[in-house]
């Protein structure tokens, strides 16, 4: 029976957590252009959804590399600062300033607070400018915060040392996160329903996840276990989705275990790890940028054919991630020089 496995390699990395990484950034970068279609049919608008669960993917990912890289190696809270403001900010910052420049790219008439909203990044507490210049940007403001919030993490888990006390704790404070968003009537705006309380439990599970393989421990899961999981995740996720949007914000259980595992099921068909491993490389920089491509060239497309469109958003995936590559060698090259 086909299975997967998840362990250390010998040069520190996980090749899953490579692979989920590449997975995740090319559905949320599908469903963006889907979105941004014109004339797309509404359930496929809504199918598309569940490609934007990667982002549940990515913040375990986050807690995932961040511990893994800390037990291997204790920074101080100064120090983690400069490397994620180095490697996070700087290359973000600078797609937003092109963004500026891109009329179409933001239509308010406060353009310039909209910037420098972003420059000293308080954006992510204004709702009307936390998605500006780019609908995904607000995952910056969360994945900040998480680096603020680490150092202390790491100090917490080394207080609790029982696993299950440790994703117990932070999945109750998720969950009052959830509740009070869900009672105050704001899940659906941005800057609550992404603060980083909503995804801490994530991210606290990919620091259990991290200290166990640092261990030399393995992780094997049989293809029926996730295909079963992946069913039952993507049901309950499509069901809390289409019965409210309001219950939305209590739907990142279902939808991180049924996401992942479908993507640990698509795995093992090897072009398809393949391409994702390949993709996972230069994905903050795909992340990055794809919205910019889509959007400028989808602005010169007709709005009445949407297989024009079609043709145009596959030309616009081939250009975004080409542009992510030049992009990723030019952010090595700032990272390297200054880390």
């Amino acid at each position: 029976m086909k299975s997967v496995e998840i362990a250390l390699s010998n040069n520190r990395r996980i090749s899953v957590v490579d692979y989920l990484k590449g997975f995740s950034i090319f559905t949320i970068a599908l469903m963006h252009l889907l979105q941004m279609m014109s004339n797309v049919p509404s359930k496929i608008i809504k199918l598309s959804a569940i490609g934007g669960t990667g982002v549940h993917v990515f913040f375990l990912c986050s807690g995932f590399g961040l511990y893994l890289s800390y037990l291997n190696k204790k920074t101080t809270y100064i120090e983690l600062l400069k490397k994620r403001f180095i490697k996070i900010y700087v290359p973000y910052i600078i797609i937003v300033l092109i963004s500026f420049f891109v009329p179409w790219m933001y239509t308010g008439d406060d353009r310039i607070p909209a910037l420098l909203s972003h420059v000293f990044l308080y954006k992510m507490f204004i709702p009307q400018y936390e998605q500006s210049f780019g609908t995904h940007f607000w995952f910056v403001s969360t994945i900040i915060q998480f680096y603020i919030v680490f150092i202390p993490l790491c100090l917490l888990k080394k207080k609790i040392k029982n696993n299950s006390i440790f994703a117990f704790l932070f999945l109750m404070i998720s969950v009052f996160w959830w509740v009070l968003c869900y009672k105050a009537g704001v899940t659906d705006i941005r800057v609550w329903n992404s603060f980083f309380l909503q995804y801490i439990w994530e991210f606290a599970l990919g620091m259990i996840l991290a200290e166990i393989l640092n261990e030399g421990r393995r992780i094997k899961i049989n293809a029926i276990a996730l295909a079963v999981l992946a069913v039952v995740g993507i049901g309950l996720q499509a069901f809390m989705a289409m019965k409210s949007e309001a219950l939305k914000v209590f739907n990142d259980i279902p939808a991180l275990i049924g996401y992942t595992s479908l993507a640990l099921l698509l795995m093992m068909i090897p072009n398809i790890k393949k391409s994702a491993e390949w993709l996972s490389k230069i994905s903050y920089e795909y992340f990055l940028v794809h919205i910019l491509i889509f959007a400028s060239i989808l602005h010169f497309t007709p709005k009445d054919s949407l297989v024009v469109q079609g043709i145009v958003g596959v030309i616009g995936i081939a250009v975004a991630i080409t542009v992510a590559f030049f992009y990723h060698k030019l952010v090595n090259k700032i990272t390297k020089r200054n880390v």
